[in-house]
């Protein structure tokens, strides 16, 4: 019994494939682009971008909703729909994003009021005609910064399409609260369908 079972594992051992010509062509043409891919993905790791301008979204004018920015040298770079805010209505601009992930959620709000014009740099100091917002909730932690706290700040809109819905622009705004750090959001930029 025991010589059968090791006659049976050295016959499985010593095995040899024989793969049919059109079995090795199939093999190849499923193995070939496995190791492509493989190879593919490694080298866009590598090429993924340090500089953390280059992780915010493009500045386009054609409503993508997408929202970025970076808060104190770090990117936020939103294209989920779920996250960002643009609403246009009451002769009131009110726009935003943000992101929730497991132990931090963060929300940028920024209103303006009506008449709004592309190419003007409206000062987000205004209080309350144009007047910004920040909330970053870390580790249980909350700091929030009301639209008083913003110290200096400006928004522009680079379009503001009244028939298609579509607002775009730049942004930054430093603020600062009590017990908690100063925020600057710099290189700010927006390109999103609104709802009117």
């Amino acid at each position: 019994m025991r010589k059968t079972r090791i006659s049976k594992l050295k016959k499985l051992l010593n095995f040899k494939i024989k793969i049919k010509p059109m079995k090795k062509l199939i093999l190849i043409l499923i193995i070939i682009p496995l190791i492509t891919l493989n190879t593919t993905s490694c080298i866009n790791d590598d090429d993924v971008s340090k500089d953390p301008i280059d992780q915010l979204p493009l500045g386009t004018q054609t409503g993508e909703n997408t929202f970025g920015c970076l808060i104190n040298g770090k990117p936020l770079s939103v294209s989920n729909s779920r996250e960002i805010t643009a609403i246009y209505q009451g002769g009131v601009l009110q726009l935003g994003g943000g992101e929730e992930n497991s132990n931090e959620d963060i929300d940028i709000t920024i209103n303006l009021e009506a008449p709004l014009d592309i190419d003007t740099s409206y000062d987000l100091t205004s209080y309350p005609n144009y007047i910004s917002k920040f909330r970053k909730i870390l580790n249980n932690v909350n700091c929030s910064y009301e639209y008083l706290d913003t110290y200096e700040g400006s928004i522009k809109l680079s379009k503001f399409d009244r028939v298609n819905y579509i607002v775009s622009g730049t942004f930054e705004f430093s603020t600062v609260t009590d017990n908690c750090e100063t925020i600057n959001i710099t290189d700010g930029r927006f390109d999103m369908k609104y709802i009117p």
